[in-house]
């Protein structure tokens, strides 16, 4: 069982999605995610691919148990990594 906390994305593919299905998904989620460990950091809509993009830090077996109370209809859960380069990091340097 994996604990340690991480970034993971939550894959949908979610055909005719709407602003109003986005707006309930992420209530859901917030719900789902009150008093454990971990957090949601929001979904993005790729509209072309009708896929929904769910966002969780925390570990693995706990971002799962969220996404299924949640039900978030996800096709695989995947392992994310935030870029080392990223805008803020740069301006802290400058």
């Amino acid at each position: 069982m994996d604990t340690e906390p991480s970034g993971f994305i939550a894959e949908c593919f979610w055909p005719d999605v709407s602003e109003a299905d986005l707006e309930a998904l992420d209530r859901r989620v917030a719900q789902a995610a009150t008093g454990v460990a971990v957090r949601y950091l929001g979904s993005i809509l790729l509209r072309e691919d009708e896929v929904v993009l769910c966002q969780f830090d925390g570990p693995a077996d706990g971002v799962r148990a969220v996404a299924e109370r949640a039900e978030v209809p996800f096709e695989r859960i995947l392992h994310a990594a935030r870029a080392p380069w990223a805008p803020s990091l740069r301006r802290r340097k400058a």
